[in-house]
């Protein structure tokens, strides 16, 4: 039975899952990425395969060529996509979270952002499973990043400055930016921390001045800020597993000067 989308701007719903689209070519280019995991374009540079061509190119441009195409006026990132740049202007330097969940007092800069946020945490789905463990994820990319990480060893994306690697391009750029160029864009507007990333910040508020824990773990009476902290205490804690982690920048901050 195909379900009734529930908004009539996207009145194209997906018959397996809730999400709904404008247009029926978004449907079935969700369905064949989501739930039949195609990957019909490969990239001829790595092993990477993509669902759609203009992802495929995204990624030569972006990944291979090193192609930054969209600089920020405000600052020196630069981007592969228009709509990355704006994206970035809004969230980072506009500081925009339009997008409120209807749940929680969260807020982010993206639409999809807050979908996945309701999908993982308040209605705690992990719709995509690892073939090779019992891991499972919320984002068909995030079991991708799984995979590459986890089980697969990937490291594509090696630093210039130093012995670091990476499975995604933007934790090369992160790293770079925060360890190597020791950026600390965000600052807090309650104390003098500083970050070099807005979802530390975001991290920092919460846990620090707003003292939330929202994350509560089913097992036992341990509640934590952030989701993926919950899911390091449930795999270590309770499962007794041992993960290993690919090197990101340091979670850190630093205070500003007076």
């Amino acid at each position: 039975m195909v379900k009734e989308a529930k908004h009539t701007k996207r009145p194209h719903a997906c018959p397996r899952c809730d999400s709904t689209f404008r247009y029926p070519s978004e449907c079935n280019r969700h369905m064949r990425a989501v739930h039949e995991k195609r990957r019909d374009y490969q990239c001829p540079h790595c092993a990477a395969a993509f669902s759609a061509a203009n992802h495929l190119t995204m990624h030569v441009r972006t990944v291979h060529e090193k192609r930054r195409d969209h600089a920020c006026p405000h600052c020196a990132a630069a981007f592969g996509a228009a709509g990355s740049l704006t994206t970035h202007v809004r969230t980072v330097h506009e500081k925009r979270r339009d997008h409120a969940c209807p749940h929680c007092t969260a807020a982010f800069g993206q639409a999809c952002h807050m979908t996945r946020h309701v999908r993982a945490v308040h209605e705690k789905r992990r719709d995509h499973t690892c073939p090779h463990c019992a891991a499972a994820f919320g984002e068909a990319s995030s079991l991708t990043v799984h995979v590459r990480t986890v089980h697969e060893k990937r490291r594509d994306h090696a630093c210039p400055h130093c012995a670091a690697a990476f499975t995604l391009a933007s934790h090369l750029t992160r790293h770079v930016r925060t360890v190597h160029e020791k950026r600390r864009d965000h600052a807090c507007p309650h104390c003098a921390s500083a970050f070099g990333e807005a979802s530390n910040l975001t991290m920092h508020v919460r846990k620090v001045h707003e003292k939330r824990r929202d994350h509560a773990c089913p097992h036992c009476a341990a509640a934590f800020g952030a989701a993926s902290h919950l899911t390091t205490h449930v795999l270590t804690v309770h499962e007794k597993r041992r993960t290993t982690r690919a090197p990101t920048a340091p979670l850190r901050s630093v205070r500003r000067a007076a």
